[in-house]
């Protein structure tokens, strides 16, 4: 089996509302469509610290700002292929 990626998400306010919901909608559906749950561990967080850079995400430790939800499935199947 491939190794776990971790993605962390920034739920607070701050992201929520610039678009981390539907961040969380899309990778939710990614992982549920390409049958990733044993794969991907998706934690939330109430704050990762950069909340006027948001939406912000964490993949494996590396920190992604003002990305949509289109840029954050594909970083997290950049990821996946490493």
């Amino acid at each position: 089996m491939a190794r776990k990626i971790s993605v962390e998400l920034c739920m607070g306010s701050s992201c929520f509302a610039r678009g981390n919901s539907e961040i969380l909608q899309a990778i939710e559906s990614y992982i549920s469509e390409k049958g990733l749950e044993d794969q991907v561990e998706l934690v939330g967080h109430l704050c990762l610290g950069k909340c006027k850079e948001g939406p912000n995400l964490r993949i494996d430790g590396t920190d992604f700002s003002a990305i949509t939800p289109e840029e954050a499935v594909a970083h997290l199947a950049k990821a996946l292929e490493e």
